[in-house]
């Protein structure tokens, strides 16, 4: 039986001709949202990317649909119980963008400890003026990392090549991790004062939206910086401008938000001393590339052989953990 498989959105074409290759799959690419759903009807796989909404009003189109990827290492953009009730395997390439979103963290660190976006916006607007902008080294300080997975133990090896201290933060990871890692396990609170720099790698769920918000700004030292590549949520934005703001912090780089684009009446648009990127971690050729592939290989191996690879929700997902206040 030949299985329909629908491509959402960007996808590499070398991934769409293997596919395409594939006897029993037809594959087409949706050009538009109308064509979309004009083929949804008949679907029974989904390849898709964060743009693309999996909510029950969607899936309610698509009754013979069997399978999702999304060629993303994020999923708060499927609604995994509407999944699970219609009985819909769902997959993610959580290693394809390990790297690139690794290699954006340091690049906003850097960024931060040595104002460079500001320095070069005044050097382009013909303003010699290195005053303001005296940084600081990042060797010798204190790096926290929130989660350890594949992201965050790689943005580890990088704080220990620029000899920094590693504190993580990670209760679904075992003592392993954190020796392989060379970071010091510890609880939130303890990371959040002893840091210099604090990175985040956390999925995004109910449990952490919003982990970091007012009653922690409180425990950072006024020389702190925040790096945020993991999802927007995870940072109240209005509680981050109020503590760059009121320089309870030194600085801030986000490249996600809780709605995106980003709201142009954002707070955060006033601070000057906050590095603002439009979501920008897995958007390298590299990562591009290997997710677009790990997808079309997730797809051809479940309907030759069901087999789950990647396979969501996870067991552990940071959904037993409460961070807000009064819990």
């Amino acid at each position: 039986m030949i299985k329909k498989v629908l491509i959402c959105d960007r996808f590499a074409m070398e991934a769409t001709v293997h596919l395409r290759k594939i006897p029993d799959l037809q594959i087409v690419l949706a050009q538009t949202p109308e064509h979309l759903s004009s083929e949804l009807a008949t679907a029974q796989g989904l390849l898709i990317r964060s743009k693309q909404k999996i909510n029950a009003a969607f899936l309610n189109e698509a009754p013979k649909l069997e399978v999702i990827v999304t060629c993303t290492s994020g999923f708060d953009h499927i609604d995994l119980t509407e999944t699970k009730k219609r009985n819909i395997a769902v997959m993610f390439t959580p290693e394809a963008n390990q790297i690139s979103a690794a290699e954006l963290t340091w690049g906003l660190l850097l960024a931060c400890a040595r104002h460079i976006p500001q320095a070069h916006k005044d050097l382009k607007s013909r303003t010699w003026n290195r005053e303001p902008y005296l940084g600081f080294e990042l060797a010798g300080k204190t790096l926290g990392i929130v989660g350890l997975g594949r992201i965050g133990t790689r943005v580890a090896a990088m704080g220990k090549a620029f000899g920094m201290t590693l504190l993580a933060f990670d209760p679904y990871c075992d003592d392993s991790a954190f020796s392989i890692s060379g970071a010091e396990r510890c609880s939130y609170d303890e990371l959040l004062k002893q840091s210099d720099a604090i990175t985040f790698h956390v999925p995004g769920t109910k449990e952490t939206t919003h982990m970091l918000n007012r009653i922690h700004f409180e425990m950072l030292s006024p020389t702190a910086v925040i790096v945020n590549t993991s999802r927007g949520a995870v940072i109240h934005e209005d509680d981050l401008a109020d503590a760059l703001f009121e320089n309870k912090i030194k600085a801030a780089a986000l490249d996600v938000f809780g709605r995106e684009p980003l709201d142009k009446n954002s707070k955060l648009f006033k601070c000057s001393n906050a590095i603002l990127t439009p979501h920008l971690g897995a958007y390298t050729e590299e990562a591009f590339f290997k997710a677009s592939m790990q997808g079309a290989l997730q797809i051809e191996n479940f309907f030759k052989s069901k087999k789950l690879e990647n396979s969501l929700p996870l067991i552990n997902q940071w959904g037993s953990l409460s961070f807000q206040e009064g819990n």
